[in-house]
């Protein structure tokens, strides 16, 4: 556990959090001192951390991310959300300047019960330079990712922990009424204006775009009525008070609050990168919420994840799930392989970060399992593509089951994993087929026709055009037209804001059933 120092005390800590808080310069020791908890991941158990770039001509993006399992709530969450802000970065550039994205996440507590999680975002091209930051929490009693309003168990106890926070500001940094800043000097006034009673009230229209700090229309409050336990009122409840302070929390090792603040809203804090405000324990202790509760005992008592997460994060696939009703997402298919273009293929999608799948032939495993191995291990779905290409509508029930049980077994015995998913060669299948497989049938909606044009710009042109979210394209590794191609192809439909996962990834969990035939994931 690292531990990110705030000045509350006057006489301990000074020197300490000058070591803790990266690009802090030397403060006035008048300003008040406490610690805020943050884990790193080396702190956990061997818990991995994923980090990615991808720079192009006209951007680059960047975001990392603490591992929790493939099939982990939080982790799918903050994947699509990163995911989300990333295609509407990319899908509106400006046309000059070298745009950046940067997001990353830190852990603010971790136990199998809570584990909380900070995201910052850096966007160039938003006027200010500064991050923006908040807070989800896991609960794994509910298995539900929650916004950080639920902490709170409702909007008036929200709006007393930022009266509490305004109390702080006042008391601690000598800051006067009209110098507190935004909603934290609203609510502070508003209570001034009724006698410290805040009574909740039809609420305002969610912001905008709560990334820019809109909230409640001006001199309006956001305060609610909602049920902050409930997570779609918890999130609503998120969206009206985006512009909050709050929202970048942490908990302290004294058990109360710690806030991250602009260092330009705080008069002589002498930070220069962020000011961490403290609002202790017995300030908070009636607004917070049941899970609020847990939440701080995570951060002050857990160091840990469970076991089992940290157990399946030994792979390039784990973490990488995106919720492709929400992202941008397409599919990008591979048959025939693998052959001597694939490892070539391999490091071009590796430079996007685009995982694909790869429909092999058995025969073809069994000559170059070492092809097949790094292909899985970089986080890619290897699928059956029969043994040696033959149409299964030509084999009996029986054939069929032996083709699949013998190429399935070169397959698992090569990269470690069996094939879920399977592409009858030339898209053939019938009942007998459909019946004796034991796996979804993968096909397509954008067939680029490399294997007949065998032509790079031909390639390129038919994919990018005729792509959309939920897209299955197929095309052929085993064609060096077809590598050729591929790098245009991820720049164009990267520059659109496209993310590219595997099949399995494609469709929602549940979603294939064995023996059916599907071409793609489109929203209807």
């Amino acid at each position: 556990m690292s531990v990110i120092s705030l000045r509350r005390n006057v006489t301990v800590g000074v020197a300490l959090g000058m070591l803790l808080v990266p690009g802090c310069h030397a403060a006035d020791t008048s300003m008040p001192y406490a610690e805020a908890i943050q884990f790193a991941p080396e702190d956990l158990g061997g818990l991995n951390t994923r980090t990615v770039s991808v720079e192009s001509e006209d951007s680059t993006v960047s975001y990392s991310y603490p591992i929790l399992g493939e099939s982990h709530p939080l982790s799918a969450y903050v994947r699509t959300a990163m995911a989300e802000r990333q295609t509407a970065f990319l899908e509106n550039l400006p046309d000059r300047g070298d745009p950046e994205l940067v997001q990353t996440t830190s852990l603010l507590a971790a136990s199998d019960d809570v584990v909380g999680v900070r995201m910052s975002v850096t966007d160039s091209t938003k006027a200010s330079d500064r991050p923006r930051s908040s807070t989800l929490w896991y609960d794994a009693q509910t298995e539900q990712v929650m916004p950080w309003t639920s902490l709170f168990h409702d909007e008036q106890a929200l709006a007393q922990a930022h009266l509490a926070l305004a109390d702080v500001l006042r008391e601690d940094y000598d800051m006067t009424p009209e110098q507190l800043p935004g909603l934290v000097g609203e609510v502070s006034a508003k209570a001034e204006e009724s006698d410290g009673e805040l009574v909740p009230a039809a609420a305002s229209d969610p912001a905008t775009d709560p990334e820019d700090g809109e909230g409640a229309g001006e001199g309006e409050l956001p305060l609610g009525d909602a049920d902050l336990t409930d997570p779609e009122q918890a999130m609503e409840a998120a969206e009206r008070w985006s512009a909050s302070p709050l929202a970048d929390l942490a908990f302290s090792t004294a058990g109360g609050l710690a806030v991250r603040m602009d260092p330009a809203q705080i008069p002589g804090s002498g930070r220069a990168e962020e000011a961490l405000i403290p609002i202790e324990a017995e300030e908070t202790e009636e607004s917070l919420s049941e899970l609020g509760y847990r939440a701080r005992d995570a951060a002050v008592n857990g160091n840990s994840v469970p076991a089992e997460r940290v157990a399946e994060t030994t792979g390039d696939t784990e973490g990488r799930t995106l919720d492709c009703a929400e992202a941008k997402c397409v599919a990008l298919t591979f048959d025939d392989g693998p052959g001597e273009y694939t490892e070539e293929l391999l490091d071009t999608l590796a430079e996007y970060d685009a995982q694909a799948t790869f429909y092999v032939l058995g025969s073809l495993v069994e000559e170059f399992p070492e092809i097949a191995e790094r292909t899985a291990a970089e986080g890619h779905e290897v699928g059956s593509h029969t043994w040696k290409h033959d149409d299964l509508t030509s084999l009996s029930g029986d054939g069929v089951r032996e083709d699949m049980e013998r190429t399935s077994e070169a397959i698992e015995k090569a990269t470690g994993k069996a094939p879920r998913t399977m592409r009858p060669p030339y898209g053939s299948h019938n009942n007998t087929v459909s019946d004796a497989l034991g796996q979804p049938i993968i096909l397509w909606d954008v067939d680029t026709m490399d294997w007949q044009s065998r032509d790079t710009d031909a390639i390129i042109d038919h994919a990018v055009s005729e792509v959309d979210s939920g897209s299955v394209v197929l095309f052929h590794d085993i064609h060096k037209s077809t590598v050729d191609a591929i790098p245009d192809i991820l720049k164009e439909l990267h520059s659109q804001g496209y993310h590219f996962v595997s099949v399995e990834n494609l469709f929602a969990d549940g979603q294939l059933s064995e023996g059916e035939a599907y071409t793609d994931a489109r929203p209807e």
